[in-house]
């Protein structure tokens, strides 16, 4: 099991793309395992013959051999399950018994964990209160895969309702039980006590008047429907971009008693998915055209739901942007990812009454308020006041967005 992220303890095998005894080249495709980011593939790394030790859907410690190739299959470990072909014979003589009723086809009889199917599958399946025995796979080598489920409920669903309805509420899991942490929400659990119990964190807000941004941001989506259509957070991370690059203090991480600057301004998006959060991040955010960060982000944060993300996307970064405008949300602090010695929490654009620049008059204005947290091991309240001033000044001068 490779290790493909420094917090990576163990991954889940979803699937092998190549059979127990297959020939295979260097660089085929021969498994699929799901880390706490994301979905990656594994490639052979020399030519041989591939033999198999780990049952798809288990978990497995980083390092612990999954599969070896070489000039022969190898013996299964003991731990290996033996019967990897799920039709074979059962033992029991029961089926003979039923054989007139059901042609015993159907895996209904073998442990839902025998069942091919990616977890996401299992989960909504299991929410669902279907039967995952009963959906045939499309992924694979028959793999269960959400859409599968996704088709199952649809079909159930275009169905008269002719079944007595007393039967449905006993398919339904009871609220009460309890949820089992997917890898994702198992990592973000430590990582997140990590960070707020050994970083000192302090925070620092201010409201932004984003009333020329948001006339920017409606003239240059309108202006050629060819181009990447920008979002208020793009516009935030080429700001705090244009920040950092200002305020280099706020740029850089602590570790082993040292400060150590950031090898470049690469801003990091958190991105909100079923089970978790991940940030993929947008190198050298300073020096790319806001169009640019634009399609960028779209690209990582579609790959990051469709958890196609590699690990060079969504490691190394050295400052993060959360936002939640989209939720109405007025305020709200973010806590500090420990390899990083800041984070940015933007809230909603909202219209509210202020006074206008003359001092006098009130009108409706845009406003946003942004929330620096600052890891005090790094850097001191000022540093956290001057990266909003300067972010600030670029939100409210939103022509400076468009340099670089």
């Amino acid at each position: 099991m490779p290790k493909m992220g420094d917090a990576m303890t163990e991954g889940i095998l979803l699937s092998w793309s190549k059979e127990n005894g297959a020939q295979v080249k260097a660089g085929d495709v021969i498994a699929e395992i799901e880390t706490d980011k994301s979905n990656v593939e594994i490639e052979a790394e020399d030519a041989g013959v591939l033999s198999i030790f780990t049952q798809a859907g288990e978990t497995v410690p980083v390092g612990h051999v999954i599969a070896a190739i070489g000039s022969s299959v190898t013996a299964p470990k003991k731990e290996a399950p033996v019967a990897v072909a799920v039709p074979a014979v059962p033992a029991p003589p029961t089926p003979a018994a039923a054989a007139p009723a059901a042609p015993a086809a159907k895996p209904v009889a073998i442990g839902q964990e025998r069942i091919k199917a990616t977890p996401l599958a299992r989960r909504v399946a299991r929410e669902s209160g279907l039967d995952i025995a009963r959906i045939t796979g499309t992924g694979p080598f028959g793999r269960i895969v959400e859409a599968d489920v996704q088709a199952h409920l649809k079909l159930q669903s275009d169905k008269p309702a002719l079944a007595p309805a007393k039967s449905a509420p006993a398919a339904v899991t009871p609220p009460s039980e309890p949820i089992e942490l997917t890898p994702i929400r198992r990592v973000i659990a430590k990582r997140m006590v990590e960070s707020k119990t050994t970083i000192p964190h302090f925070y620092a807000t201010s409201e932004i008047d984003m009333a020329a941004a948001v006339a920017l941001r409606e003239q240059l989506n309108s202006y050629d429907d060819s181009l990447p259509k920008i979002s208020f957070n793009d516009m935030v991370v080429k700001a705090a971009a244009i920040a950092l690059k200002k305020v280099p203090g706020a740029n850089a991480a602590f570790k082993n008693d040292k400060i150590y600057p950031g090898n470049g301004v690469h801003v990091g998006i958190a991105v909100a998915l079923d089970d978790g959060l991940i940030v993929p991040v947008v190198r050298d955010a300073d020096k790319l055209p806001l169009r640019k960060i634009a399609s960028t982000g779209k690209e990582l944060i579609k790959k990051a739901r469709d958890k196609k993300l590699q690990p060079q996307e969504y490691s190394g970064g050295t400052f993060t942007v959360s936002n939640l405008g989209a939720y109405d949300v007025e305020n709200f602090i973010a806590i500090i990812d420990p390899a990083q010695g800041a984070i940015l929490a933007v809230a909603s654009i909202v219209k509210k009454p202020v006074v206008l620049a003359d001092g006098i008059t009130i009108g409706v204005g845009q406003r946003m308020n942004v929330t620096f947290s600052g890891d005090h091991r790094v850097m001191d309240g000022a540093v956290g006041a001057q990266f909003l001033q300067e972010l600030k000044k670029a939100l409210q001068n939103p022509l400076s967005l468009l340099e670089g």
